[in-house]
């Protein structure tokens, strides 16, 4: 093996994972954990990206700010309601904004 090979190689591999970072940075990665949105964890049944899961999937939400808050303060399933007093109005719209701003993600095929 030709030893100019060797960093050749190495340019390769740091010039790939330095795109995948970028992509994955650009295209709505997890949330800081710090924000609303993970302090609140919200992405246990959510997901970071808004996906679903054992919750609905909220990335991209088509609800109004006024929906989305009234569904997060009196929800009709299992989620557990939020008082104003655990979280809230500017957390809210945080967490709302940033479900805004992720890119739709793929639809689950169950087959």
């Amino acid at each position: 093996m030709k030893t100019s090979a060797i960093p050749s190689r190495l340019l390769r591999f740091a010039a790939t994972a330095l795109a995948i970072v970028a992509v994955a940075h650009t295209a709505g990665a997890a949330p800081d954990e710090r924000s609303p949105y993970v302090a609140n964890g919200c992405y246990q049944c959510h997901g970071y990206a808004g996906q679903g899961g054992a919750g609905a999937r909220l990335a991209r939400t088509a609800y109004s700010f006024e929906a989305f808050a009234a569904l997060v303060r009196r929800p009709a399933n299992e989620m557990p309601a939020y008082a104003p007093q655990v979280l809230d109005d500017g957390e809210l719209r945080s967490i709302y904004d940033f479900l805004r701003s992720l890119p739709e993600p793929p639809r689950v095929s169950l087959r």
